[in-house]
C-alpha cells in the first residue's frame, strides 16, 4: 500500500498545479501522477463517440481479434444507443488511452448486454439483474486500453492484456491504474446517478485482481467461453465504493473531481 499523506490535500487541483507539486515532492503519490497525465470524461457529442468505437475497433478487432474488422474501423452494436461512453485521454500527447461504456435500462423490454450469454440462469438469482428495478441496474462493459498503454499478451490471455502496462520507467508506473480507473470512473457516474446495481462479464483475473484493492466483484454464473474464460459478476455500486483501499478511495476523488469539471464547463 502507498502512504496517501502527502496527496490529501491536492487531488482537486488543476494539472498544472499537481505539475508543479511533484516538482517540488521528489516521491510524489501515484494518484497525482494519474492527475497530472489522464483526464476522463464522458463522450457526449457524435464526434467523442466515434473516439470510442474506433477505439474499440482497433483493441478488439484489429488487436485481439474479438471482432471481424469491418470499413468504418469501428466497433459498435445496439446497445451503445442507451449507454454512456467514457474517454481517457493522456494530456501530453492528446492521444485516447482508453475507453468503457456503460449501458442503462429504460424500457421493460431493455435488458443488459450480459443476459445473452445466460439463458440457463445464474447461479446466483438474488443478484441477476432481473431481480432489482430496471432504473437501478446497469453494466460496465467494452472496457479497451490504447496499445500504447498496455502490454500485449496475447499468446497467454488476451483479456488479461487489458490490464497490464507497457514495461515502463518508474515515472510511468501509474499507467498499470488505467483499467481500474475506468471502472472506477463509471462506478462514480453511476453512484451518482442513483444506481445500486452494477454487472460486468469479465475474466475472473480481473474481478480477482480488482477485488484486492476494495472492488466487491461477486460472482453470479459459471464461467463460459467467450474469447477466453468469462462470468457474470454483480458489484453493489455503494458498497463497492465505501470498502476501496486507501489508494483508490484517492483516484475517485481525482476521477469524481475531473468528472464534475467537465460537466461545469458544460460538456456533459
Amino acid at each position: 500500500m502507498h502512504s496517501t499523506s502527502q496527496a490529501t490535500a491536492t487531488l482537486c487541483l488543476p494539472a498544472d498545479d499537481v505539475s508543479t507539486i511533484q516538482t517540488q515532492q521528489h516521491n510524489g503519490h501515484w494518484t497525482l501522477l494519474f492527475q497530472r497525465d489522464f483526464q476522463i470524461r464522458r463522450a457526449v457529442s457524435a464526434d467523442e463517440q466515434r473516439q470510442s468505437y474506433r477505439l474499440r475497433h482497433q483493441v478488439y478487432c484489429e488487436e485481439l481479434g474479438f471482432e471481424p474488422t469491418n470499413s468504418c474501423a469501428i466497433e459498435q452494436d445496439h446497445y451503445d444507443a442507451r449507454a454512456s461512453h467514457y474517454l481517457l485521454q493522456h494530456r501530453q500527447t492528446g492521444s485516447l488511452a482508453g475507453t468503457m461504456r456503460m449501458v442503462y435500462c429504460y424500457r421493460p423490454e431493455d435488458t443488459l448486454p450480459l443476459t445473452r450469454y445466460f439463458k440457463s440462469g445464474f447461479i446466483k438469482p438474488d443478484l441477476a439483474p432481473g431481480a432489482f428495478a430496471l432504473d437501478s441496474v446497469c453494466e460496465l462493459s467494452r472496457l479497451a486500453l490504447a496499445s500504447n498503454f498496455r502490454r500485449q499478451q496475447l499468446n497467454h490471455n488476451p483479456a488479461l492484456s487489458q490490464l497490464n502496462p507497457l514495461q515502463v520507467t518508474q515515472s510511468q508506473s501509474h499507467y498499470r491504474y488505467l483499467a481500474a480507473g475506468l471502472y472506477l470512473a463509471a462506478l462514480e457516474q453511476a453512484f451518482n446517478e442513483g444506481i445500486s446495481h452494477a454487472y460486468a462479464l469479465v475474466a475472473p483475473a480481473l474481478a480477482r485482481m480488482l477485488n484486492r484493492v476494495g472492488f466487491q466483484f461477486q460472482q453470479i454464473s459459471h464461467a463460459v467461453e467467450l474469447n477466453g474464460s468469462r462470468a457474470a459478476y454483480y458489484l453493489d455500486v455503494n458498497s463497492s465504493l465505501h470498502t476501496l483501499c486507501d489508494d483508490y478511495k484517492l483516484l475517485r476523488q481525482v476521477l469524481a473531481a475531473q468528472l464534475a469539471q467537465v460537466k461545469v464547463s458544460g460538456i456533459r
